[in-house]
Formats: C-alpha cells, sequence, structure tokens
C-alpha cells in the first residue's frame, strides 16, 4: 500500500467517523424531541382536566353579585318596615291621647 491509498482510506475512516457521530447525535436529538412531546401532551391532558375541574369557579362572581343584591334589598326591607312600625306606633300613640 503506498502513501496515496494510505491517505485516502485514512480520510474514510475519519469521515466515516465522523457521519456515525452526526447520526448518533441526530437520533438523540430526535428521541430527546419525542419525550419532550410525550411529556408536553400529557401537560396539555392535565390542563384540560384543570380547566374543567375548575369550570365552577367562574360563577362564583355571578353568585356574590347576587348575593350582595339579595342582602341589600333584604336591608332595605327591614329599614322600610321598621319605619312603618315606628310610624304606626306614633299615630297609635297620639290617637291613645285625647
Amino acid at each position: 500500500m503506498d502513501d496515496a491509498t494510505g491517505g485516502w482510506i485514512i480520510g474514510w475512516v475519519i469521515g466515516l467517523a465522523v457521519v456515525a457521530l452526526v447520526v448518533l447525535l441526530v437520533v438523540l436529538l430526535i428521541r430527546g424531541a419525542s419525550r419532550a412531546a410525550n411529556k408536553v401532551e400529557a401537560i396539555i391532558a392535565a390542563l384540560h382536566v384543570a380547566r374543567e375541574n375548575t369550570a365552577g369557579l367562574w360563577n362564583v362572581d355571578t353568585t356574590n353579585r347576587t348575593i350582595v343584591r339579595i342582602t341589600d334589598s333584604a336591608a332595605a326591607a327591614r329599614e322600610y318596615l321598621a319605619s312603618q312600625a315606628s310610624s304606626e306606633g306614633d299615630r297609635a300613640a297620639q290617637g291613645d291621647r285625647p
């Protein structure tokens, strides 16, 4: 084997080693991306479940506003009834006097 042939063989061996290394890195990259995609799918599924489980929380604001309206109306009704009772008591007291 002469020097020219030996140089080509060494070049081919180094080239094949570089190609094998690149192939190995690409395979590792693809496997990592696949694992990441699987984890992302699991996370998205968990987020959908969480959204379904907390859907009722969006109604809390509406419920709170309704409760405030009811209690405000009840307080107004109580004040009105109290004023009616006191005015009837005043009339009754004035009617008892000669």
